[in-house]
């Protein structure tokens, strides 16, 4: 059980640096939920806050590719699926 905690919160860790890195994205209400199949293969499933001036659709695709990609150098895992869901958008606020 240890080991299965321990691969999960380190594939969350990875997943909530690469959205730390997207202006688009508010990493500080994004959820992250990690499930493995088997000892090696795991499914990333995201719940994302963005800010509402955000290309939805493009910063997705690039975030999939990103946390695919982060996975594979910085882990031993194999990443079979990566599903993102906005969850909410948000007004950003202006200094007037």
């Amino acid at each position: 059980m240890r080991r299965y905690d321990a691969a999960c919160a380190t594939v969350a860790t990875v997943v909530m640096m690469c959205l730390k890195e997207r202006l688009e994205v508010v990493s500080e209400e994004s959820t992250v939920d990690v499930q493995f199949r088997g000892l090696d293969r795991c499914t990333v499933t995201i719940a994302l806050v963005m800010k509402s001036s955000a290309p939805v659709v493009s910063v997705c695709k690039e975030v999939q590719k990103e946390i695919v990609e982060e996975i594979r150098i910085l882990t031993p895992f194999i990443v079979e699926h990566v599903h993102l869901i906005v969850k909410k958008l948000i007004l950003e606020k202006t200094n007037a």
